[in-house]
């Protein structure tokens, strides 16, 4: 009697061992197989000597177009300090920037409060307005980018950018 408890018990373990075991191993395959897709893309940044764009690439999730101007911008403005060939020209202001897609066209909404830090210059700015441009337009869905300041269009950035424009990519910057 003794003996057909025990035979009993360590059939009751091992078949508990095998259902843990084969749940284990049913949430790792479900687990492996749920990535979101992502693509890469290249960001603009300002080389060290501040005088041209240099293409980054970064690895972002794959989702609407409007999901990935604000990560593309959200990455823009946290820059890459790590790196000593590129340099922040965007103020490091979270919330700075937004921007809404729409029809092809990603209207990007700037604070005050970034204008008013960003350093002065007609090439800075150019810079700037490029480094934003030429990110977006990298995203499937977007051709045109347009800008407001405070949600509202404004002539000038900081004097010497037109920002009535609706802006296409240049790589040449």
């Amino acid at each position: 009697m003794q003996i057909v408890t025990l035979k009993k018990s360590s059939i009751i373990r091992n078949i508990t061992f095998v259902l843990i075991l084969a749940v284990g191993f049913g949430i790792i395959a479900v687990s492996g197989n749920t990535h979101a897709p992502v693509e890469e893309m290249k960001l603009y940044f300002v080389d060290a000597q501040m005088m041209r764009l240099m293409p980054v690439k970064i690895t972002i999730t794959k989702s609407s177009p409007q999901r990935m101007a604000q990560k593309v911008i959200d990455e823009l403005i946290e820059g890459r300090d790590e790196n000593p060939k590129i340099r922040r020209i965007i103020p490091k202001e979270k919330h700075g920037m937004s921007v809404k897609v729409k029809d092809g066209i990603a209207y990007v909404n700037i604070k005050k409060s970034i204008v008013d830090k960003h350093p002065d210059g007609r090439d800075l700015e150019m810079l700037t307005v490029y480094s934003i441009v030429n990110s977006l337009t990298g995203i499937d869905g977007i051709v045109n980018v347009r800008f407001t300041i405070e949600g509202k269009i404004q002539k000038k950035f900081k004097g010497y950018i037109d920002m009535r424009e609706t802006f296409i990519p240049d790589y040449f910057v």
